[in-house]
């Protein structure tokens, strides 16, 4: 599978955590509501949760291209 089409693929699933991270949440307050370290959870998930989980978005999206990239920089030098 050529590096483009990993990336592509890779972006695809991102940004479906990505919507499912933002939207749900937003759409869907009244079955998420219940106690989370003591906060209510859709509360601490606008404050705090989403947040780690877009930076987990970006953290795995720049592991995972740089990993790509160096295998197809092997690739090409044989």
């Amino acid at each position: 599978m050529k590096t483009w089409s990993k990336n592509k693929r890779l972006i695809v699933i991102l940004l479906s955590v990505w919507f499912l991270t933002t939207l749900v949440v937003g759409l869907a307050p009244e079955p998420l509501r219940f106690n989370f370290f003591g906060w209510n959870f859709t509360y601490w998930w606008g404050a705090q949760g989403a947040l780690l989980i877009y930076l987990a978005i970006i953290w795995i999206y720049a592991h995972k291209m740089h990993q790509y990239e160096k295998k197809a920089l092997k690739t090409n030098q044989k």
